[in-house]
């Protein structure tokens, strides 16, 4: 019998198909909506807790907030930081832009003529390339810890600066003038993506030689490395002490472990990703609605046939059984065909942002099951309406 009841609901839909599609298109949307919003959320949360994690469990990031307080940390604040406990390296950093200039007797650029740029440099320390997990270096070597110690004057080119002033020619070991000081270029930086791409048109130093010799000021931001993980949470705490001594406050600074923000940007994504696929579910409330008008026009375009029907012998629940098929298999189509374009329009947009594109098998599930819940509660009331029906009352209609 329920093989029956199928094959009859699927013979009344196909005999209004383009209803059957307009209705079908509301659960489509809003399906599509959501996979997509659910896809590419995951997608870009997954690719910035990636290159958060890069960065190391065992990383911690001091900043200023108040420079009115104090102006910054210094070197020697810098070797108090290094001498507590458990920490294995300190990795300031200081941002500025400055003039650059390539000589054309000195360096094989694109310019044949003296070239003037003013471009950001970034001091940093050599703690920075052990931060990252993936290798930071397209050619050449690190900034090491005698040219820090020593304020050497090497630089690194960023991937986009490299490529703009000397094409794709290795300038390894010649000079780059940067406030009229010559710095040897000791490396190129692969091409940076995502929370760091202020490096790919940047040039990067010692942060000593920024202090001192271009004059960048003091520091304001600072990670620290941590040789144990689990005993981060005494060593944030001793971090805590110490700012508190420098700045003479204990407010105007923040003492940060990866943990913790990655935890802040897990709680936004959630919030932002709930109200969004709220937004979209208010499509498939229209969708339902959809279900449910047409349905109640199926009702009483056939109310001669159900008339017919129970003269026959068939139950009110036969009749409440077959309007409920017709309606969830509208609902099921649609988010069958809602899923298909919400992945498509995820894995355009992971290619056009840039992220990894990734897909869960259970974000399918929810949205084939929520589609076919909206079927079954919209489709109720038609049903019922269908099933009771009073055969004399029906055939009356004809």
């Amino acid at each position: 019998m329920f093989k029956d009841i199928i094959g009859m609901s699927f013979k009344n839909l196909g005999m209004n198909k383009m209803r059957t599609f307009l209705t079908t298109l509301g659960i489509i949307i809003g399906i599509a909506s959501i996979i997509a919003l659910i896809t590419i959320g995951q997608g870009v949360t997954g690719s910035i807790l990636d290159q958060l994690s890069g960065l190391g469990g065992n990383r911690v990031t001091v900043s200023l907030t108040d420079t009115r307080v104090t102006p910054g940390f210094t070197e020697e604040d810098m070797e108090q930081f290094e001498n507590l406990d458990n920490v294995a390296g300190v990795s300031p950093s200081l941002n500025a832009y400055k003039t650059m200039t390539l000589i054309p007797e000195e360096t094989n650029s694109v310019y044949d003529y003296e070239y003037t740029s003013y471009n950001r440099v970034i001091g940093i320390d050599n703690y920075y390339f052990d931060l990252s997990a993936s290798e930071m270096l397209l050619s050449g070597r690190e900034i090491y810890d005698y040219d820090v110690e020593n304020a050497s004057h090497v630089c690194i080119l960023g991937y986009d600066f490299w490529t703009n002033l000397y094409g794709n020619y290795n300038p390894i070991g010649e000079t780059l003038k940067i406030e009229n000081m010559d710095f040897t270029i000791i490396g190129i930086l692969n091409k940076l993506v995502g929370l760091e791409t202020t490096g790919n048109n940047s040039v990067i130093v010692p942060y000593t030689v920024a202090m001192r010799d271009l004059k960048m000021g003091l520091v304001t931001t600072f990670d620290v490395v941590v040789s144990d993980a689990g005993a981060i949470n005494a060593t944030v705490s001793q971090m805590n002490d110490l700012c508190a001594d420098i700045v003479g406050s204990t407010s105007g600074y923040v003492v940060a472990n990866q943990q913790e923000v990655m935890d802040i940007v897990l709680t936004v994504t959630d919030l932002v990703m709930g109200m969004l696929a709220g937004i979209a579910a208010i499509s498939l409330l229209v969708g339902g609605i959809g279900i449910m008008n047409m349905m109640l026009v199926s009702v009483s375009e056939r109310t001669s046939e159900i008339g017919l029907r129970k003269a026959l012998g068939a139950k009110p629940s036969v009749i409440l059984l077959q309007f409920l098929v017709e309606a969830v298999f509208i609902s099921i189509l649609g988010g069958a065909l809602g899923v298909a374009l919400g992945i498509v329009i995820a894995y355009l947009a992971a290619v056009l942002i840039g992220y990894e594109f990734t897909f869960k098998i259970s974000t399918v599930l929810l949205a084939v099951g929520f589609s076919a819940a909206v079927g079954l509660i919209f489709g109720i009331l038609p049903a019922r309406k269908a099933s009771k029906l009073s055969p004399i009352d029906a055939l009356r209609t004809q």
